[in-house]
């Protein structure tokens, strides 16, 4: 009789037959091409395995198990044989179960060079040229500056005696490094045109069409030029400047066709009468409720950025004394999501503060009549001129009246961009340009309110939430900053439990009296004073611009980077163009 030993190695020996064909079969099931042997060599992390020879089908049982010391390699082998297949067996139903269950798609990055909406026009069906654009007198460690030039395709077009006119849509604006070369978001705004007297249309085209006019491809349509600004975000510089490649296309085939609304510019069609892919989904958008609300939502993707209040209507102050007497923003919610600003003022039962309006403009003193407070004159609302949404930033421009009695005083034109978000930050710019309504001067008189102010929540004042307030002298708090000049001023504090947010002003080098004075208070709020130390007399058809840059920023003004913000804003890039290259 066999002894147990040998009882045992027959065992092992039949169980590793069972195991190749189990492994064989979910093999022939696993999508791998690759497949572990049932015998021969294998080598992995047990060791060079190899089956041996005795113990191979088709011979004598009595030869494979005669002699003590084969028999005893032989069980050695097996058993690690056996653990090794075991564990091969089981990494292969894993990997089975992994291959086969269903994948979920990923969702391409907003910024993503190949979305899947949008296809590249070809080379059949674009003439391709590029341009090379180099731009200098950047910071040293410039982060997020945006850059905006202008930009004339027709002229361009011309020089290199192109014939046609530039597919907007086809723009692609690459930065160029030692490296390599990577594409990067850009937005461009097309300058007006004129719009035709005589519609012109090609033969196939109904009379009854809504547009100005089209052209067939490769035709130059006259006085319709392909030109405007062209923008985008520097993130990164070396020694002070940056490169950059912008390639644009001319279609060979198919239409343009003027729209029928501003900037009355060129779309381009194929032939078939697709509109060529929009290359950069406009994440940046503005969401006009008026005249049912008389707001407009902006947002980054899904995200809620502020709502703009327009201020009561122009044709409504005959009828009503409005209780909104000013346009503002609220709420202005940080990249967290939380507001950081607020209506009136903490502990104030009596409203003496109502006129603080979260993020306003307003100003105490326009020819002695009060166009701060809740009592004085009213800033309202004319016209939305324009409402622009992008890749890089969305931009609305307003007009407004400022009006006292039946009286205007000021015509202003206003204007607000919102980038998109940086590191923890972002910026919106403000632009305001105001003239005198009749023949005679406006003057500013002295006084410590206007133009720009914001009133920030109060979790985040000195006095409720241990906030600071800081210049960029380094002043600290209100006993320090109140009434100094500085080119920044910011308010910072808590937004919830364990995160800082604030919110920055800047004023622009190029602001008559700069730097500006700063009213500020340890109970939550500061604001631009433009006249601070002296009035400032607008003469009739004269216009006083100023330019402000607000920061939302996580943190507070020395971790958030307000100083390193500032540095960017205060620059003053230079953009050269090269000389325009057929693409091949």
């Amino acid at each position: 009789m066999l002894r147990r030993a040998e009882l045992k190695s027959i065992s092992l020996a039949r169980n590793r037959r069972k195991w190749r064909r189990f492994f064989e079969d979910v093999g022939a099931r696993s999508s791998r091409p690759q497949r572990v042997r049932a015998t021969g060599s294998v080598s992995n992390s047990f060791g060079n395995l190899a089956v041996p020879e005795l113990l191979r089908p088709g011979r004598p049982r009595a030869e494979k198990l005669g002699d003590p010391h084969l028999r005893r390699r032989s069980r050695e082998a097996i058993l690690r044989y056996s653990r090794f297949r075991i564990c091969a067996t089981w990494a292969a139903l894993l990997v089975w179960t992994i291959e086969g269950a269903e994948q979920k798609p990923i969702a391409p990055s907003p910024l993503s060079v190949s979305g899947p909406s949008y296809t590249r026009p070809t080379n059949a069906s674009h003439q391709w040229l590029s341009i090379p654009i180099e731009i200098s007198g950047l910071p040293a460690q410039a982060e997020f500056l945006p850059v905006r030039c202008q930009v004339d395709f027709t002229a361009w077009l011309r020089g290199s005696n192109v014939p046609g006119a530039v597919d907007e849509r086809s723009l692609r604006l690459f930065r160029v490094t030692p490296r390599g070369q990577e594409e990067i978001a850009c937005q461009f705004r097309a300058a007006d045109q004129p719009r035709p007297k005589i519609r012109r249309t090609l033969p196939d085209t109904p009379p009854n069409v809504s547009y100005l006019g089209e052209y067939a491809a490769g035709e130059t349509p006259g006085e319709i030029k392909a030109a405007g600004e062209l923008s985008w975000v520097v993130q990164k510089s070396i020694n002070g400047g940056a490169s950059y490649r912008l390639e644009f296309g001319v279609p060979r085939n198919g239409k343009l066709i003027q729209v029928p609304f501003a900037p009355q510019n060129l779309r381009a069609f194929d032939a078939e009468g697709r509109g060529t892919s929009v290359r950069w989904f406009p994440r940046m958008q503005m969401h006009p409720q008026w005249p049912f609300e008389g707001v407009v939502h902006i947002s980054e993707g899904k995200a809620p950025i502020t709502t703009y209040h327009l201020g009561p209507p122009l044709a409504s102050l005959a009828a009503s004394n409005p209780n909104i007497r000013r346009p503002f923003f609220y709420p202005v919610n940080g990249l967290d999501g939380i507001s950081l600003t607020e209506f009136g003022k903490p502990h104030d039962p009596t409203g003496s503060h109502a006129h603080h309006y979260s993020l306003w403009i307003a100003h105490a003193s326009v020819n002695g009549q009060d166009f701060w407070s809740e009592r004085g004159g009213i800033i309202a609302h004319e016209q939305l001129e324009l409402m622009e949404d992008g890749p890089i930033f969305c931009r609305l421009v307003q007009k407004t009246r400022w009006v006292n009695q039946g009286q205007e005083l000021l015509r202003e034109r206003r204007s607000f961009t919102v980038y998109q978000s940086g590191d923890d930050f972002r910026l919106i710019d403000v632009e305001l340009s105001l003239t005198p309504a009749g023949s005679n001067p406006v003057t500013f008189g002295k006084t410590s309110f206007g133009f720009l102010a914001a009133r920030v929540a109060q979790s985040m004042t000195v006095f409720d939430g241990a906030g600071e307030i800081r210049n960029a002298n380094g002043d600290l708090n209100e006993q320090r900053a109140h009434l100094k000049r500085a080119f920044w001023m910011d308010q910072s504090g808590p937004v919830s439990q364990g995160r800082w947010g604030g919110i920055a002003m800047f004023d622009h080098p190029d602001n008559p009296n700069f730097p500006t004075g700063w009213h500020c208070r340890n109970d939550g709020w500061a604001g631009a004073a433009f006249n601070m130390e002296a009035p400032y007399t607008l003469e009739p058809g004269a216009t006083l611009r100023l330019r402000y840059r607000i920061l939302l920023h996580g943190q507070d003004a020395m971790r958030g980077g307000v100083a390193q913000r500032y540095e960017e804003y205060r620059a003053r890039p230079v953009v050269q163009f090269g000389k325009v290259k057929l693409e091949k």
